[in-house]
């Protein structure tokens, strides 16, 4: 029976495991993860969610620190796969990891290549306010996401509400149907695979924790509510107001009455209600989460803090 080896990290990744793993015409032999990272108050190291659906699943897993030093390509000496299946890895393989099985490395990419190359295609497609994105699964080479396309999925629709993580976990079911559909061509070693119109290239990068601040005198409202959806829940939305941290649980769209307009607030006013003024329309935040504290609905905030109506919510701490 063929052998694969599948490499991801996060939840997403988990569906097109088990769906790999329950599949019946190969066997997963090994599983490569990256390593336990800490998480909680006390900070201790907790497998990733692909390690652990692997060890439910009776799978052996290697954690190398990076995926072509001594300890990964023993693995993949021992584990001898025939295909190397990768989805949300988080990190890059070296020629001779890619070349090492037989029947080639194949990578699930959640996006309609060539758009969205690069490390984050979910939230750069809501970022952009495309209406669909997708999954591709697309045969490995060095540069990145460059690779010809095995399969892919339709186009999937983007709804007006989708955050990152929404979104996300739509695309995770979706590859785990595709590759599941695609395997047995794969087997074949005859997938029939396409090449990536060069033209439609468009690429995203990692996204930085300093990103989530909001510009509320750069960018219009539906840029910013873009921005909330798409690094819901990482890296987050947040602001300074009055030189504290102020994080943007939930928002939403829409037109505060008159009687808030007059005379017209500045970018950033935090206005009653919640309403906050954009360079061009507003926003209403409903939940945020001070700093140092829990987080409330916006009308508890301003309840314990009225001197913060009239305010600006500024990208940067004041000095």
């Amino acid at each position: 029976m063929p052998r694969i080896v599948f490499m991801g990290t996060p939840q997403v990744a988990v569906p097109s495991l088990e769906a790999l793993a329950a599949h019946p015409a190969a066997e997963i032999v090994g599983v490569f993860s990256q390593t336990a990272k800490p998480v909680g108050r006390h900070r201790q190291p907790r497998p990733s969610p692909v390690q652990q659906a692997a060890e439910r699943l009776g799978i052996a897993v290697a954690t190398p620190e990076k995926a072509g030093n001594p300890e990964a390509m023993a693995a993949l000496d021992e584990w001898s796969p025939d295909l190397i299946v990768v989805c949300a890895y988080g990190r890059i393989l070296p020629t001779r990891v890619l070349e090492r099985p037989p029947l080639g490395p194949y990578n699930l990419h959640f996006s309609l290549l060539p758009r969205w190359r690069g490390a984050s295609p979910v939230q750069a497609a809501i970022l952009a306010g495309d209406a669909a994105t997708g999954v591709s699964l697309q045969r490995m080479v060095m540069e990145l996401d460059a690779g010809a396309i095995a399969a892919e999925t339709g186009p999937l629709p983007i709804h007006p509400a989708d955050t990152a993580e929404t979104l996300a976990a739509r695309l995770a079911e979706a590859a785990a149907g595709l590759i599941a559909e695609a395997l047995p061509r794969l087997l074949a070693g005859d997938p029939a695979l396409e090449e990536q119109d060069p033209a439609g290239v468009t690429t995203c990068g990692i996204i930085r924790k300093e990103q989530g601040a909001v510009h509320w005198e750069r960018d219009d409202a539906a840029q910013i509510e873009r921005q909330w959806r798409a690094y819901t829940p990482w890296p987050g939305s947040y602001g300074f107001l009055g030189g504290k941290r102020l994080e943007l649980i939930r928002m939403e769209g829409g037109t505060p009455s008159t009687a808030l307009l007059e005379p017209e607030p500045q970018p950033g006013t935090l206005l009653r209600d919640g309403w906050v003024a954009a360079r061009e329309g507003f926003l209403r935040l409903i939940e945020v989460k001070p700093e140092g504290k829990r987080a409330m609905a916006i009308r508890d905030f301003l309840n314990g803090q009225p001197q913060a109506l009239g305010m600006r919510l500024m990208p940067e701490r004041s000095p």
